[in-house]
């Protein structure tokens, strides 16, 4: 038998060692990519390698995110703490090299609650600037930071952006920032007296709030290109801008400087408040700051007086001497084109006009209120004329280009560009063939663009057959444009909102910036911890300083709603800190139990619509007068448990199933109230103050009403054991508790239950006795009097009218308690 031969065993060979191609890089080309990172992200390569142990503290840009992005697994204070020293960490670390910071950029939200917010902030933003000399800083936080009360100080400094700080005269001072030339400003809150900086290029506030109180004076000299979009509060001093090439400015509604006595504004009245408001009425306020623009672009609303009084002032002796590029909004758009008459009058270089008319103007032009120049007044470089309006002003539209062309423009050089949906898409037309066709209704403006689709050059851009786009399938509804994807997801509950983000890429993030928030109950949740956690991150993840215009917490527990104290109220605070105009907040538990809002008051210059359900608010809440364009306020089934609610600004107040506490009587006090709704409220009735501009009032008093005898009288008593004819709890200086504040109405529904107490609510001054002279007004022309089946009491009452000189040929009876009802003079 041979001998087994042993074989050697096989050797194992080693992996092949795929090379480390990222880590042969060189080092600037890293830096650059961990320069695109987030911070936390950066710091995490340190892991990988013993190259990359110290490369992100290299890294020429410092990206910090949000706090709980870092780490997801730290939440609460003990999170914040960790956050805070691994920021502080960031730039301990940096200070070892000697790397420039090319990009600061910090974006993050703190806590409410964390009162060092600002403390952190201001010594990140010195160390960043002082220490590690950032050329661009970035600052935006959701919640307003209040920046230090020094200027900032950098020789570096080249480009800044703010978004929701809060500066003051000092910190807006950037004559210390030699080197800054672009400075962006977003959402912010500016309190100074001055802005300036001698060497600032570019500079953008958009959606910045300025103090009403106070009209900020801007002083760039060096500016080349200004943006001023969507702020509030006083219209600020442009000072001279030497260097100014482009300028866009749009002054919308929130602007303090308007006046609504009078469609164009400046009703030309010296005791109205807004269009006074100027502390010098003899100096130009915006348009001298921008006399060297090339190309502007200046909308306003109509009720803006600003523009129209800095014509008058400035126009008689300067021009716009470099204009070639003029956009103007509806502000010019006046009955008589005087506006855009002085305008153009002072523009000898235009080359190019461009009106925007997003609605149909409130004035009408009267053609024989319009002068006539004897030599036509347009530029003679003059070569493009463009309106921009809808299809349903096309009427107006033609009378305006009649006026127009006798004003010297001629038709050949206006086109218009129609965008109403009901077209189906923008195109062009030319200003001549609509002025031929003066009564041109808006079908026959389908047809012209149906039969046009043809025609290629009419239009901006050739629609896709509507076969083709079936047949492959696209998705057209992507493909619109992202505003239209707003309004409809703003059309959704948010938990529908958020879940669209799977549809594809783009729409990953849409849901961030929906104008519109509503949550719909807490109903179909796994728990309302489930519940608060998606709210919080709703309102706390939306993208940057998107605008909230309606916020709507539907919130309905069918037990009751744990921590609905601290949760509701940071929601409210949260919501008005985006700015939001709707805010509604219902809420609804079992058993019913009022959620107590703060001891503060509600703080917003946005908030125009109110409406609360089952809160409980004190006085501090119900002081309204920090809500400065506060319209409409809606209450609902709330506990009022203060002894004045107030608002000067209130026009419509209703008030329903409400609860007044029975041992003191509330004073309301609203005297900008034109609509006012009071029903079936329970307790004490309330205080009314005067309010001189009362139009309509609905007021009824049921069973629910503390005021009303225990003993069924519809007088006084005499029963001392009786409160609602004893317990009165009026002020001795009130003669009257309700009917007083509604001697202003127009309009007025009064009903009540028949044990409420007479002398609380028709005990005023100018009273008489039933027979010594006849009551009826001279104008009154029908009296109705509604009724189950006619009783003594209704012969009763047609006695007395007719007795106090109301005829009964003047009086029907309605009667309706025979199963249906009928009429009966």
């Amino acid at each position: 038998m041979p001998p087994r031969i042993r074989r050697a065993p096989a050797r194992r060979t080693a992996p092949e060692e795929v090379p480390d191609r990222v880590s042969a890089l060189p080092d600037e080309a890293l830096h650059a990519v961990l320069s695109l990172l987030p911070a936390h992200d950066a710091v995490r390569t340190c892991v990988l390698a013993r190259r990359w142990r110290h490369l992100w503290e290299h890294a020429p840009a410092l990206r910090v995110t949000d706090v709980e992005g870092w780490n997801p697994r730290l939440r609460g204070e003990a999170g914040l703490r960790k956050f805070i020293r691994f920021v502080d960490g960031l730039f301990v670390s940096r200070r070892r090299c000697d790397a420039p910071l090319e990009l600061c950029d910090l974006d993050f939200d703190f806590p409410e609650e964390d009162k060092g917010k600002d403390w952190h902030v201001n010594r990140w933003i010195m160390l960043a600037l002082l220490r590690h000399h950032a050329r661009v800083l970035r600052i935006s936080l959701p919640a307003y930071v209040a920046l230090p009360d020094v200027p900032l100080i950098s020789q570096r400094l080249t480009r800044l952006e703010l978004d929701g700080v809060l500066g003051n005269d000092n910190i807006l001072d950037f004559s210390c920032c030699p080197a800054l030339i672009a400075l962006k400003m977003k959402c912010c809150r500016i309190n100074a007296e001055k802005m300036s900086s001698p060497s600032v290029k570019i500079l953008s506030l958009a959606s910045c709030e300025f103090y009403p109180a106070t009209r900020t004076q801007m002083s760039f000299p060096s500016v080349v290109s200004l943006e001023l979009d969507g702020c509030s509060g006083s219209v600020p001093f442009l000072e001279s801008m030497p260097s100014l090439v482009a300028a866009i400015v749009r002054f919308d509604d929130d602007y303090a400087d308007r006046c609504d006595n009078s469609v164009l504004g400046d009703c030309g009245d010296d005791s109205c408040v807004d269009c006074c408001n100027y502390s010098d009425r003899s100096k130009c306020v915006c348009l001298n700051g921008l006399l060297e623009a090339t190309h502007l672009e200046l909308s306003a609303e109509p009720a803006m007086y600003v523009i129209r009084r800095d014509l008058n002032l400035l126009l008689a002796c300067h021009t716009f001497a470099k204009l070639k590029t003029l956009v103007l909004g509806e502000w010019c758009m006046t009955h008589d084109l005087s506006a855009l008459i002085r305008f153009l009058q002072q523009s000898p270089i235009l080359e190019k006009l461009t009106i925007k008319i997003p609605k149909e103007p409130k004035c009408s032009m009267d053609a024989g209120q319009q002068k006539i120049p004897e030599e036509p007044f347009v530029s003679n470089h003059l070569k493009i004329v463009e309106i921009k309006c809808k299809g349903k002003e096309v009427m107006w539209v033609c009378k305006f280009l009649k006026t127009l062309g006798s004003f010297g423009i001629p038709l050949e050089k206006i086109n218009i560009k129609l965008t109403s949906l009901c077209l189906g898409w923008p195109f062009w037309i030319k200003a001549k063939v609509l002025k031929s066709h003066f009564t041109l209704s808006q079908s026959t403006l389908r047809l012209v663009a149906t039969r046009g689709a043809r025609a290629r050059h009419l239009f901006d851009g050739a629609a896709r057959p509507a076969g083709r786009a079936m047949a492959s399938g696209a998705d057209r509804i992507s493909d619109l444009p992202e505003d239209v994807l707003h309004h409809v997801l703003s059309l959704l509950p948010s938990r529908d909102a958020v879940r669209t983000c799977v549809l594809a890429q783009r729409w990953r993030d849409l849901w961030r910036s929906v104008p519109a928030v509503r949550v719909a109950g807490a109903r179909g949740w796994a728990s309302a911890d489930a519940f608060v956690l998606f709210v919080d991150r709703l309102l706390r993840l939306r993208r940057g300083r998107a605008a909230l215009d309606t916020c709507d917490l539907d919130l309905r527990f069918d037990g009751p709603f744990p921590g609905g104290e601290q949760h509701g109220n940071r929601w409210i605070r949260r919501a008005l800190r985006r700015q939001v105009r709707v805010l509604r907040f219902l809420l609804s538990t079992v058993p019913r139990v009022p959620l107590p809002l703060p001891d503060s008051p509600l703080v917003s210059d946005s908030l125009t619509t109110l409406e609360l359900k089952g809160v409980l608010g004190n006085n501090q809440v119900l002081d309204f007068s920090s809500c400065p364009s506060l319209v409409d306020l809606k209450m609902e089934d709330c506990y009022v448990g203060g002894l004045e609610m107030w608002s000067p600004t209130v026009r419509n107040l209703s008030m329903r199933y409400c609860f007044f506490y029975s041992n003191y009587r509330a004073r309301i006090d609203f005297p900008s109230l034109v609509s006012f709704k009071f029903n079936k409220n329970l307790g004490r009735t309330p205080l009314l103050e005067r309010m001189p501009s009362l139009a309509t009032a609905t007021v009824r008093l049921d069973h629910f009403c503390d005021d009303r005898c225990s003993n069924g009288r519809y007088d006084d008593c005499g029963d001392a054991e009786c409160k609602g004819c004893h317990d009165y709890y009026a002020p001795s200086d009130y003669g009257c508790v309700f009917l007083e504040g509604l001697t202003e109405a127009k309009d007025l529904k009064l009903s009540a239950y028949s044990d409420v107490v007479p002398n609380n609510l028709v005990e005023t001054e100018g009273s008489y006795s039933q027979l010594e002279q006849s009551f009826a007004a001279s104008h009154l022309q029908i009296v109705e009097i509604k009724c189950k089946e006619v009783h003594g009491i209704i012969l009763k009452i047609l006695e007395v009218l007719n007795a106090n000189g109301i005829p009964l040929e003047k009086i029907s009876i309605r009667c309706s308690g025979h199963g249906f009802a009928c009429w009966v003079r």
